[in-house]
């Protein structure tokens, strides 16, 4: 008797461990809302990140407004670094480009200048030409001076 019951012990606490247990590539992530500013639609979080974006497809490269709130002291940070994350396989891409439009294309990790000024309601901007490899769903971590200063999660299509 003691033993049918510790077999269904053991099968349930390993159920439940298991069933507890996604990795990140399971995860089913939301791309990031969308909200006003200004004028513009931007995609990311209102009142401290936002792209404006005409949408991405794969392979394509396009320019791409970064808008941030924040303090001075945060929004004077460089360099800005952009880590592009694939969710369904966790791998990261350089996903800005300098030389866009030209031979010389080449991916980066970051831009070694500044943000610029106010713009469409932001404390700060950045322009900046962005490409990503193939369709799914990416995270767009954006650093200022090495530090997290938000993600921003894009649907990328075909």
């Amino acid at each position: 008797m003691k033993v049918p019951f510790v077999l269904f012990s053991l099968f349930m606490i390993v159920s439940i461990l298991v069933s507890g247990c996604k990795s990140e590539k399971e995860v089913d992530v939301q791309a990031s809302p969308t909200f006003k500013s200004g004028s513009y639609t931007l995609q990311g979080i209102e009142g401290r990140i936002g792209i404006l974006t005409p949408g991405f497809k794969a392979n394509s490269a396009n320019k791409y407004m970064w808008h941030f709130w924040g303090t001075k002291q945060e929004l004077s940070r460089t360099p800005f670094r952009v880590e592009a994350v694939d969710l369904k396989s966790g791998n990261k891409h350089q996903a800005l480009l300098t030389g866009m439009g030209t031979p010389e294309k080449k991916h980066v990790w970051e831009y070694e200048g500044g943000l610029g000024g106010p713009n469409n309601g932001a404390d700060a901007h950045i322009p900046s030409g962005l490409e990503l490899p193939h369709p799914g769903k990416w995270k767009l971590n954006a650093y200022l001076g090495g530090e997290l200063f938000g993600s921003i999660v894009v649907d990328v299509s075909q």
